[in-house]
């Protein structure tokens, strides 16, 4: 399967304040790649609203070697690696202008109908994915869990300034605020290890979420948020620094 490959200069406004990229930027550029190989390989946006269905991110890990800062200009690599019934898979990776790896990640991702959004099966769809690829993690991807040690942070309103193209809010936006949220509450390192989210449900304008956080051993920490009217979990963050 060919590998996308694209440069992309880091600007100020994408940055914390000691100059590194923040992660929801970061996230930005993955699903910017990810967007335009799905469409040059034939099954992106433009082919899947053809025939009333989308992708959906279910699942991805990020893990750091070094964070890209401004003003580098860094490379990301992305190729899709495989597929079962109801889950392709995607790889990246980051690479700075000497060729040295920043930055891997292995994500998951769904295909959802527009009107039932219920999951299509991707044995039945001819859309030319590749069964097999090169995963870039070295432990196997699999979806986060609900923990018992969260605490309550806030309620929130989802804004509409969340809501993407396909009418939810964008993957790019839980993560901001679950960083958020954790910064809240606890006094967070600027160098992260690695971040895993688990996406669950999908979540609309005007919603309304409570998000809950938790500290665990060696620096790592969690997010849960949830639906306040259902209880229902909708995301799950892991991050460690």
């Amino acid at each position: 399967m060919e590998i996308k490959e694209k440069q992309f200069s880091i600007k100020p406004h994408h940055c914390q304040i000691d100059g590194n990229i923040k992660i929801f930027s970061l996230m930005q550029y993955l699903q910017e790649i990810a967007t335009i190989h799905a469409e040059e390989l034939g099954f992106g946006f433009s082919k899947l609203n053809e025939i009333g269905v989308y992708w959906v991110l279910t699942n991805i890990r990020i893990e750091f070697d070094r964070f890209p800062k401004w003003p580098e200009v860094i490379t990301i690599k992305t190729w899709p690696s495989g597929y079962s019934r109801l889950v392709a898979t995607r790889e990246f990776v980051g690479l700075d202008k000497s060729g040295r790896e920043l930055f891997r990640a292995g994500s998951q991702w769904m295909i959802l109908a527009k009107n039932r959004t219920r999951p299509k099966d991707l044995l039945r769809l001819d859309l030319g994915l590749p069964q097999t690829g090169r995963k870039v993690l070295q432990v196997e991807l699999k979806r986060l869990e609900p923990k018992n040690e969260y605490s309550q942070t806030e309620r929130m309103r989802v804004p509409h300034s969340s809501i993407d193209m396909n009418g939810h809010v964008n993957n790019t936006e839980y993560m901001r605020w679950g960083i958020d949220g954790l910064r809240s509450k606890f006094k967070l390192r600027s160098i992260v290890r690695f971040i895993h989210s688990t996406y669950l449900s999908e979540v609309f304008e005007a919603n309304e979420l409570d998000m809950l956080v938790s500290c665990g051993e060696n620096e790592d920490f969690g997010v849960q948020l949830k639906k306040s009217d259902t209880g229902s979990s909708v995301y799950l963050m892991e991050i460690g620094f």
